[in-house]
């Protein structure tokens, strides 16, 4: 088996050239001679030298590909760029915070090639404040096991092994979605297993993640349940919408059995207003499902121009 790494960076300048020579000392192992691999780095939009630092890497025994997105996007969006460019079957994700553990890479690859489709890190012992950082992934994590079928202890963790097919049918991400990426796959039916590995502090660099994670988490729980059934999303956007119009009906009818059986007013009464909110939520709900719709089948098409216009700088040394 071969593998493609592919690291997202974003202001990483201090750990970039340190992780890359930690990554290929990790690599030089009996147990590679072979495997192939390469390692793209992604830049997605550094406000310091982080490009500059992985340019700087040449001659190296393993190919690299440097890639600068031309602004800060999104940690997935980097992934599926990198992704893009890879030439092998297998992919293996790693932040480039010097938290993960190059090292670990082994202990994925020997668990996923006992035939998984999918192969996570779990940082059991996490080396970070716990109120600003492990508390919230906790608790996101907790969420993540209620609301899907996804039995991950760790859905945050960057370090995972996996079958390129894999990734491209787990392809819709939003801008914080890798972290349910395993989530996503388990529904999907794919085989996923988890592996325990170190967990380094953060030397330098900041964290982007806090407490603000648990309300993204709940937002892509809302937007998986949705990418269940994506093709279906007129049809349930139908069903409230006729709904509405049902419920608009009935409260009609009750407004005539007021006036012409009850002989009793209903101008006092919220029901007038009750029948035209309701008739025009249906209305919305249904003009909400077709643009939704159209909005999906737009995006299908643009996804692959979109990230090619994101990309300003390609720099491949695979020969």
């Amino acid at each position: 088996m071969n593998y493609t790494i592919i690291i997202p960076l974003f202001n990483e300048e201090l750990n970039a050239i340190k992780l890359h020579d930690e990554l290929l000392k990790a690599l030089d192992n009996d147990y590679f001679k072979n495997k192939k691999f390469e390692i793209i780095y992604v830049d997605d939009g550094s406000k310091d030298k982080t490009f500059e630092k992985i340019n700087s890497i040449t001659q190296t025994v393993i190919p690299v590909v440097k890639v600068r997105h031309r602004k800060n996007v999104a940690q997935s969006v980097a992934i599926q760029t990198g992704s893009n460019l890879s030439q092998y079957e297998n992919l293996i994700f790693m932040d480039g915070d010097l938290q993960n553990d190059p090292k670990d890479i082994i202990k994925l690859i020997k668990v996923f090639e006992e035939g998984s489709d999918l192969t996570i890190g779990w940082r059991k012992s996490r080396q970070d404040p716990f109120f600003s950082k492990t508390l919230p992934s906790l608790i996101a994590n907790f969420l993540v096991r209620v609301f899907t079928n996804s039995k991950i202890h760790d859905h945050g963790c960057a370090l995972k092994v996996l079958k390129k097919k894999v990734f491209f049918n787990v392809t819709e991400f939003g801008a914080d979605f890798h972290r349910l990426f395993a989530a996503r796959a388990a529904d999907l039916g794919y085989k996923i297993t988890e592996v325990e590995i170190s967990h380094r502090k953060r030397i330098h660099g900041k964290s982007n993640y806090g407490f603000s994670r648990i309300i993204k988490v709940l937002m892509d729980i809302i937007y998986l349940g949705f990418l269940k059934n994506k093709s279906k999303s007129l049809y349930y956007f139908g069903i409230l919408g006729f709904g509405s119009f049902i419920l608009s009906f009935l409260t009609f009818v009750i407004m005539l059995y007021f006036k012409f059986i009850a002989n009793q007013s209903f101008i006092l009464t919220p029901l007038p207003t009750l029948v035209v909110f309701l008739l025009m939520a249906g209305l919305n709900f249904i003009l909400i499902g077709v643009v939704v719709q159209v909005f999906i089948n737009s995006s299908n098409k643009n996804t692959k121009q979109d990230e090619v216009e994101i990309i300003e700088k390609i720099v491949d040394d695979r020969k």
